[in-house]
């Protein structure tokens, strides 16, 4: 299975941006309390693992997932009203 490690990330760009070490996640929600990025299997049946976003600036969330690539299966679970 891929390591991962869930790091402080950058408000911009929005949406996911993947670079040669890993994926920024930035998701704007005006009523969260927290955010988590859950990653699922290459067919999207299983949940794997599920991380916080650690940041939450300006409305916007947002983490960066070191060893990440491309075609990662992933959702958000957000909470609050």
């Amino acid at each position: 299975m891929e390591r991962y490690k869930m790091e402080p990330g950058k408000v911009y760009p929005m949406g996911a941006s993947l670079d040669d070490s890993g994926v920024n996640f930035s998701l704007f929600s005006a009523n969260a309390e927290k955010v988590e990025l859950c990653i699922f299997d290459q067919h999207g049946q299983q949940e794997l693992m599920r991380f916080a976003l650690p940041l939450c600036e300006h409305q916007v969330w947002h983490g960066y997932l070191r060893g990440a690539k491309a075609g990662l299966v992933y959702g958000y679970r957000v909470y609050g009203p």
